[in-house]
């Protein structure tokens, strides 16, 4: 197929994706340059106060706990994902789809519910409370609730999924050749394992860190329930500016500031994934 035939295919979806990411992007960063008056709203003046904002001790603050918080849901739903992803894909094949339909099983719950169902489970009143009283093991209800932790919790449930499949693609198309060769040269599976297995499924992995990292950097409701607002990250703060706070100019400029973080791991993802083998990492 000729490149000007190739090129009149994509322009739909390039003209798609630019009216519904590229010019509501041009819109927020113009926003983030505009002010705003005592009643909230937007005056056309340039400022850089918005960005001057952002700098704060205050809100690098709330970058912090947003950063640390994606950064430890993708670590958590790695040691979990993994496990579950290889040996998923070297199931047989009948079980291995039904594998799969369980892991996929969340996605047809709405988020908000499955939320609401962690709030079932770690009240003062939940389920898990109410057992730990009736076998005596506690005699007050334990304060699960409303902790920067039971936020990592939701979160890390949430994007669970994303991370399997990420790397149960990565697993699924490993070479298992590579794999005997390497037993046949002497080498145990613990070797095998981290010396073949794991560098040829990194781009599975960064790609499934990828694929946490963004959204649990915006998941607000689920802090906003599980975590009481006790911790601000960056996803309660835009939220909060933008509508109680009247104050659209600043929350376009910390939004920016989100993209800003996300294209960091972006960048991860796009170096790994020049070479498949993973590589490109090691550089």
């Amino acid at each position: 197929m000729s490149t000007w035939k190739r090129n009149l295919l994509a322009a739909p979806v390039l003209l798609w994706i630019g009216l519904l990411v590229g010019v509501p992007m041009v819109l927020v960063v113009a926003l983030s340059f505009l002010s705003r008056d005592n009643l909230g709203n937007i005056v056309y003046q340039f400022t850089l106060d918005n960005y001057r904002r952002v700098l704060d001790p205050i809100y690098l603050r709330v970058f912090w706990n947003s950063l640390l918080l994606a950064l430890l849901t993708g670590v958590i739903t790695l040691l979990i994902g993994y496990p579950v992803a290889y040996i998923s894909a070297n199931l047989p094949p009948r079980r291995r789809a039904l594998a799969l339909g369980l892991i996929m099983l969340p996605f047809w719950i709405s988020s908000l519910l499955r939320t609401y169902g962690w709030m079932i489970l770690l009240g003062n009143t939940g389920l898990i409370n109410n057992l730990l009283l009736a076998l005596g093991i506690v005699d007050r209800p334990l304060p699960m609730m409303y902790k920067f932790g039971t936020s990592l919790v939701g979160t890390a449930y949430m994007l669970l999924p994303f991370m399997v499949v990420a790397v149960f693609n990565s697993v699924d198309k490993l070479d298992r050749s590579l794999l005997e060769a390497s037993y046949d040269l002497g080498a145990s599976r613990r070797q095998t394992f981290f010396h073949i297995t794991i560098p040829l499924t990194l781009p599975g992995i960064v790609g499934g860190f990828t694929l946490v990292f963004i959204p649990a950097l915006g998941l607000y409701f689920v802090s906003d329930l599980l975590g009481g607002g006790n911790t601000v990250f960056l996803g309660n703060l835009i939220h909060t500016m933008a509508t109680r706070g009247r104050n659209r100019p600043l929350a376009a400029a910390f939004s920016l500031g989100m993209v800003a973080l996300a294209l960091l791991v972006l960048s991860l993802y796009w170096k790994v994934s020049k070479d498949k083998s993973g590589e490109a990492l090691f550089q």
